[in-house]
């Protein structure tokens, strides 16, 4: 006789996925059976990777826009307006990058 395995309900998204699945297939989260127990003063962080990626690209981006921005503002000609923009927008980069990982690492002092 064959066993039929009942569905249970996503903990995040209440979505039916079979008990043997490793993440939910409609919203992806790899703990559908709740959260694991991890004691009383540590909780998961949910997306992290994602949210630091996503500060990360915002930051770095928006510093590397306005250093553009200055760049062009600042340039009396063509040649030099194309130079001085790449010029300030890797500025900015090499900026922005240092200035998000700090910000992501210490983003769980204020939380």
């Amino acid at each position: 006789m064959v066993s039929i395995k009942k569905l249970i309900n996503c903990h995040d998204c209440a979505h039916p996925i079979s008990g043997n699945a490793a993440a939910c297939p409609s919203c992806g989260s790899r703990h559908p059976f709740g959260l694991p127990k991890l004691g009383p003063r540590r909780t998961p962080i949910h997306n992290v990777e994602a949210r630091n990626d996503r500060n990360v690209f915002l930051i770095a981006g928006t510093l590397c826009a306005l250093g553009t921005f200055y760049g062009f503002a600042t340039s009396s000609g063509q040649w030099s307006a194309t130079m001085l923009m790449v010029a300030y927008g890797t500025v900015g980069i090499l900026v922005g990058v240092p200035v998000a990982a700090l910000f992501n690492i210490t983003r769980r002092l204020w939380s």
